[in-house]
């Protein structure tokens, strides 16, 4: 998998990879609030805060299909400082990073995701921001930083983690490791076909290290 060389090209990278692989693990988590925040937010006499986050995060989700990215800025930073305590402000955080990395900063995207794995209740959503920045590091090329980042990820998240973690072998040179961080992200990934396609071209461009091994 050749390595970026420009800092235009990584940005581009990471737009595509964050477009493939955070949209679906998002749907899935707003799904699972409903059900899991639903009873929480009647015990702690917070469900109307919770139900006017839900309703803006709707709207975020609305302007962001429909490209309006100012309008997503304004919506999610309304969230945040409106509504901090309610889970709706770290994924309104999440899409901050990605509305960052769009406009090709990430520094920016790097202190929205921190943010999240800050504050965020729902674990599964920190490790979202916590693969993120994995991916964000290797685009700045801090892999070292990204490999630390990375460690005792989710098993539920191990293809995402590993695929990033062959990212920054690979921009070190460590292409053995590289390669065993692919083949185990494609393993992880078996009911996903649409990602195995990817992951076996990154495993195919490292087959002279296979080949070499044995």
């Amino acid at each position: 998998m050749e390595v970026y060389r420009t800092e235009e090209e990584q940005v581009e990278a990471l737009k595509e990879w964050w477009s493939e692989n955070g949209r679906s693990v998002i749907i899935g988590v707003v799904l699972a609030l409903a059900a899991v925040f639903g009873w929480r937010t009647w015990q702690d006499n917070t469900r109307a805060q919770t139900a006017a986050a839900s309703g803006e995060y709707q709207m975020l989700l609305a302007r962001l299909d429909a490209g309006e990215g100012r309008e997503v800025v304004e919506i999610a930073r309304r969230i945040i400082g409106e509504y901090p305590t309610t889970p709706y402000a770290a994924l309104a955080s999440l899409s901050l990073a990605q509305q960052a990395v769009d406009q090709g900063d990430l520094d920016g995207a790097g202190a929205h995701l921190r943010w999240v794995m800050d504050n965020a209740k729902v674990a599964e959503v920190r490790q979202v921001a916590q693969v993120r920045l994995g991916r964000l590091l290797v685009a700045q090329g801090r892999s070292d930083e990204a490999l630390q980042q990375l460690a005792g990820m989710s098993s539920s998240f191990s293809a995402m983690a590993e695929e990033v973690k062959g990212d920054a072998y690979l921009a070190q040179g460590r292409r053995a490791e590289a390669l065993q961080s692919y083949q185990a992200a494609l393993a992880a990934a078996a009911d996903v076909p649409a990602k195995q396609q990817l992951l076996r071209m990154k495993v195919d461009d490292l087959a002279d290290v296979g080949v070499a091994a044995q």
